[in-house]
């Protein structure tokens, strides 16, 4: 999956929060995205537990790291396409 542009949907903005806070939030996001949806999560650092949940349960995601450390994470779940505007 490539990452898509950040301006087609402002991602959840999680820096502010301590760990596990984002980890929670983006499950709790990914619960209610619905089908073709693309949601994206500026974390404060690189989510590594999050990526090792993604990857077994078979999510697509991809990553940028921002010169601060902060990471945007688009997640997509497996086998659909994002929605085109």
């Amino acid at each position: 999956m490539e990452m898509p542009d950040t301006d087609c949907r402002a991602p959840l903005d999680l820096r502010h929060l301590p760990p596990p806070e984002p980890l929670l939030q983006i499950e709790q996001a990914l619960a209610r995205l619905p089908a073709g949806a693309v949601l994206q999560a500026h974390t404060p650092m690189l989510p590594a537990p999050l990526l090792a949940r993604l990857e077994e349960a078979g999510w697509e995601y991809a990553l940028r790291v921002l010169q601060d450390g902060s990471t945007i994470v688009a997640i997509r779940r497996p086998g659909q396409r994002a929605a085109t505007r």
